[in-house]
C-alpha cells in the first residue's frame, strides 16, 4: 500500500438547521473538505453561513457544490441543459456561496451535485463546458471529480488541478461507474461494512465493484454523503480506519 495521505470530503449545508446540528456539525469534525450546498438543491442561508464559519474554524477547506435548480427532487432529476444554462448555474451559485461566507474564507474547490454530476461524468461535452467555465473564471479552483469520469478527464486535459474521488457509501459496477441508486444495495449504510470496503480500496489501490472486480485507480479523496443513514458513525469509522492504517488526512489544497 503506497497511499499515505488522503482527503475525506462530504456534502454539507444541504438541509435545515436541525440536520445541520445533528449531522453536519459532527461530520465537519471528521472531514477535511466540505462541499457546501448553494441553495439550488436544498439548504438555507443560515445553515450555509454557520457551516462555512465552522469549517473555517476547524481547518476544513470549502468548495461550491453546484446543482441544477431542483429543490423538489434534491437536485437528482435529469434536466435538459444548454451552455448558457450551465454557465448561469455556476456563476449564480458560486456568487451565492461567496456572498454568504466571510471574506477571509476561500472557495478552494468545486464539485457538481446529483444529476449534474452524474451527467457530467458521462457526457464529455457537458464536462468540457463546466471545466472551461472554471478555467476561464476561477483557474485556481480544484476540480473534485469521480475517478474514471469524463469530468475528471476534461479537467485534467484543461490543466486544472484535479482531485479524483471514490465513494465510501456507494457500490460500483464492473465498468467503474456507480451503481444506480434505483438498484437495491447501491447505498452502503452499515459503518463496519463501509470500513472494510474503504480499507480494501486503499490497500488494493483500486475500486472494487459489487461483483468483486478490482479496477486499479489513482484517487485522492474519499466522499461520504451526509444524507446517507448512519453517516456520522460511518465518518467516525473512516477516521479510525485511516489513523490505524497510518494514512494522514489532508485538505484538498494541502494535497496539491
Amino acid at each position: 500500500m503506497s497511499v499515505n495521505k488522503i482527503n475525506f470530503n462530504s456534502d454539507i449545508a444541504e438541509r435545515d438547521l436541525s440536520f445541520y446540528q445533528l449531522v453536519d456539525l459532527p461530520l465537519i469534525s471528521h472531514i477535511n473538505s466540505a462541499n457546501i450546498g448553494c441553495l439550488y438543491h436544498g439548504g438555507i442561508k443560515e445553515v450555509i453561513k454557520k457551516a462555512t464559519q465552522e469549517c473555517f474554524h476547524q481547518g476544513v477547506s470549502i468548495g461550491a457544490h453546484i446543482s441544477f435548480s431542483d429543490k423538489d427532487n434534491f437536485g437528482r432529476s435529469l434536466i435538459d441543459w444548454n451552455e448558457d444554462l450551465i454557465h448561469n448555474l455556476m456563476k449564480d451559485q458560486i456568487s451565492i456561496l461567496s456572498n454568504l461566507k466571510d471574506s477571509q474564507i476561500s472557495i478552494t474547490h468545486l464539485k457538481p451535485h446529483g444529476a449534474l454530476n452524474n451527467m457530467a461524468c458521462k457526457d464529455p461535452e457537458l464536462a468540457k463546458i463546466i471545466v472551461s467555465y472554471i478555467k476561464h473564471h476561477h483557474p485556481k479552483i480544484i476540480m473534485l471529480a469521480p475517478v474514471f469520469s469524463e469530468l475528471a478527464k476534461a479537467s485534467e486535459a484543461a490543466g486544472l488541478v484535479t482531485a479524483l474521488e471514490i465513494f465510501a457509501d456507494r457500490t460500483y459496477e464492473d465498468d467503474g461507474t456507480l451503481t444506480p441508486r434505483s438498484i437495491e444495495g447501491s447505498l452502503i449504510t452499515d459503518p463496519e461494512q463501509v470500513r472494510t470496503y474503504v480499507r480494501n480500496m486503499i490497500e488494493e489501490e483500486a475500486i472494487i465493484s459489487r461483483s468483486g472486480k478490482k479496477i486499479t485507480a489513482t484517487f485522492h479523496s474519499i466522499c461520504l454523503h451526509s444524507d446517507t443513514p448512519n453517516s456520522v458513525e460511518i465518518s467516525n469509522q473512516i477516521c479510525i480506519l485511516l489513523h490505524s492504517m497510518g494514512v494522514q488526512q489532508q485538505t484538498l489544497p494541502e494535497l496539491f
